[in-house]
């Protein structure tokens, strides 16, 4: 079972998360239930690697599933659609899906690339007119 620490690593991880600190101090106890909490470090990188897979497509809607047959966990990362962001980065809408020991986690995040950061999440990012 990972701690809360390890499951913050994660989510910066697959996110490419650049602000860890701000995240440590949210309320993050929901994630003791979620399949992350179970995933090993193989688990973790499997899904990192396939994110950032779907994440450098060119297209508009990539699709990739992964699973670690050792530890039964699984997952999907999904781009649902992409936009140029005001401040002139390419952002995508990556869906993350994980599954593990009959738990089931389905969420949809913005992230954002720059050349100096990489993948980057960004909640805020708002399509260019």
């Amino acid at each position: 079972m990972m701690t809360r620490a390890h499951r913050l690593a994660a989510l910066g991880l697959v996110a490419g998360c650049a602000a860890m600190g701000m995240a440590s101090a949210a309320n993050l106890g929901f994630l003791d239930k979620s399949p992350i909490s179970y995933f090993n470090a193989d688990d973790m990188e499997l899904m990192r690697q396939n994110a950032l897979k779907v994440l450098d497509d060119p297209g508009g809607n990539a699709k990739q599933a992964w699973s670690n047959e050792k530890s039964g966990a699984s997952g999907l990362a999904q781009v649902r659609g992409q936009f140029k962001a005001t401040d002139g980065a390419t952002c995508k809408r990556l869906r993350i899906m994980n599954k593990v020991k009959g738990l089931q986690s389905d969420a949809t995040y913005t992230v954002c690339k720059y050349a100096d950061r990489g993948w980057v999440m960004h909640t805020d990012a708002t399509p260019a007119q």
